[in-house]
């Protein structure tokens, strides 16, 4: 009889171990996926951010370049009309 009480008890305690090591198990399993879960929110904002700020820099830059195109053309106008002008005085000569 002390066999199988011994039996039963090395039974229980072993059960009792990986019922435990489960939970732990299961355990670092939840906070590994709490961790990875911040991990992709703080990925997203920062990629958020930076697409944002790419946004505002080709914003900026295509306003710098019609601003540069636009002060071309109107120096190009000014050009044409002094050349006319030119041309009118030479043909009145």
């Amino acid at each position: 009889m002390s066999t199988l009480l011994r039996a039963l008890l090395i039974g229980l305690v072993a059960t009792t171990l990986t019922v435990a090591c489960s939970q732990k198990a299961e355990d670092a399993v939840d906070a590994a996926a709490d961790s990875m879960g911040e991990a992709v929110e703080e990925t997203a904002e920062t990629a958020g951010d930076a697409v944002s700020d790419a946004v505002d820099a080709t914003t900026e830059a295509a306003s710098d370049v019609a601003e540069a195109t636009a002060e071309v053309v109107e120096e190009a106008k000014d050009g044409a009309v002094d050349a006319i002008e030119a041309a009118k005085e030479k043909a009145a000569e």
